[in-house]
């Protein structure tokens, strides 16, 4: 159930508009509540250098961030925490991490729940694609209508649980290395479908393919039985239904010339992120909510979100102080992934979502906005390598036991 909240497949969000109004804020309350329990109640938080790092991400960058935005604009203190709530979300590293514990999956059953969530997720975004279930139309989260022009080229867009497909798309390419199936196909093609109809997302689709291309570097012949079913696939569907691919095709041109025909509004944001912090001594600037006076639209223009342009977003909440923040993400996430050696799909799957992330940093937000996925996978990462260690000193026993003793042996008979 925590693995399927935080999915955030049920909260409503402004890149998706489909969800519960204020779900996540309730969500985000009660993993802060049960952090706060924990810390109370149970030692095994006190016991690893990660949870330094959880608290770091998920407490003090916001608070910086909210400081900054109260000293260069006068944002009460509220609403800067509020608009970088989604930090908090770094801190479902506590409950993941005491439910692990409880429950003692193996790294097997832990990736079918993470793919029987992902599932739902690619599930439920075709129901609101299809029209099943209506949009909500009641929230309002920006100040521009913004979404008339992202409906002209990417019509009934949900991005529904994207970094939990992601992970799950890499999670069934690593298991179909070593063995393509019919039924792992399916499942690949149908989280295909899903990014190309539902979340329509142009670099998602450039991290899958040089994923797959990564994952089976070394098995071209898994590669090609793969690409040959998917090819089979796709030419009966086209005998089938042609119609289909000559829409998707002409989709394609228009996605293609909109992301390769000059300037647009990222590049402007950007531009306009760096004149200010230059402007403002190179120091942070925090980021606006729109709940308090419109946010940046009144200060930059109505088209200026920090959450479209990766790294230039951390700068401009932090100034100078981002590459420090920066070494803390990335170098921390690391230094815990590198405590667990035996990665299964799960993990492998996480760790190779990070290291896109890493690659694509200039664009990538998941330092901000993806501490629901990085919170919950440092919990694993701390989970499995805790156990691993236990149980190397009793393996090292057991094979002195075992074999110490007929090695000797062998070796008098010698």
């Amino acid at each position: 159930m925590l693995l399927l909240l935080n999915s955030t497949c049920f909260f409503l969000t402004d890149d998706k508009r489909a969800g519960i109004a204020y779900f996540q804020e309730l969500f985000l309350l009660l993993v802060v509540a049960a952090t706060a329990c924990l810390f109370v109640a149970w030692k095994w938080v006190y016991q690893s250098k990660t949870s330094l790092w959880i608290i770091f991400m998920g407490c003090l960058l916001p608070v910086i961030s909210a400081v900054l935005a109260n000293l260069n604009f006068g944002q009460p203190l509220a609403y800067g925490l509020l608009e970088e709530r989604r930090f908090f979300q770094y801190l479902v590293f506590f409950p993941t991490l005491f439910l692990l514990v409880k429950a003692s999956p193996t790294q097997e059953e832990l990736a079918k729940y993470f793919l029987y969530v992902a599932l739902f997720c690619a599930t439920l975004g075709f129901a609101y694609y299809l029209g099943i279930i209506p949009q909500n139309q009641v929230a309002s989260f920006t100040v521009d209508d913004w979404t008339q022009y992202e409906d002209l080229l990417r019509p009934n867009r949900f991005r529904i649980g994207s970094p939990f497909v992601t992970v799950a798309v890499f999670m069934v390419m690593y298991s179909m290395k070593d063995r393509v199936t019919l039924g792992r196909l399916a499942i690949l093609l149908y989280f295909v479908a899903y990014l190309w109809l539902v979340m329509q997302t142009r670099q998602t689709m450039l991290v899958w393919a040089l994923a797959g291309v990564w994952i089976f570097r070394k098995r071209i012949d898994s590669l090609m039985k793969l690409s040959a079913l998917g090819v089979m696939v796709l030419v009966v569907s086209y005998l089938l239904v042609p119609e289909f691919y000559h829409e998707q095709f002409a989709r394609f041109d228009a996605l293609l010339f909109d992301a390769t025909s000059g300037p647009g509004v990222r590049d402007t944001t950007v531009s306009v992120i760096l004149d200010a912090i230059s402007a403002n001594n190179y120091f942070g600037m925090g980021a606006l909510s729109l709940q308090w006076n419109g946010g940046f639209s009144r200060i930059y223009n109505s088209h200026f979100y920090l959450a479209d342009v990766g790294i230039f977003g951390v700068y401009h909440r932090y100034g100078f102080l981002t590459p420090v923040v920066v070494l803390m993400f990335y170098g921390g996430f690391i230094w815990v992934m590198r405590q667990c050696s035996d990665k299964g799909n799960l993990l492998a799957a996480l760790q190779l979502s990070f290291v896109v992330s890493m690659l694509n940093i200039t664009l990538s937000n998941a330092l901000t906005f993806s501490g629901d996925v990085y919170g919950m996978a440092a919990a694993f990462f701390l989970y499995y390598a805790k156990l691993q260690m236990a149980d190397a000193p009793l393996n090292a026993n057991l094979e002195q036991v075992n074999y110490g003793q007929f090695q000797y042996r062998n070796y008098k008979l010698e």
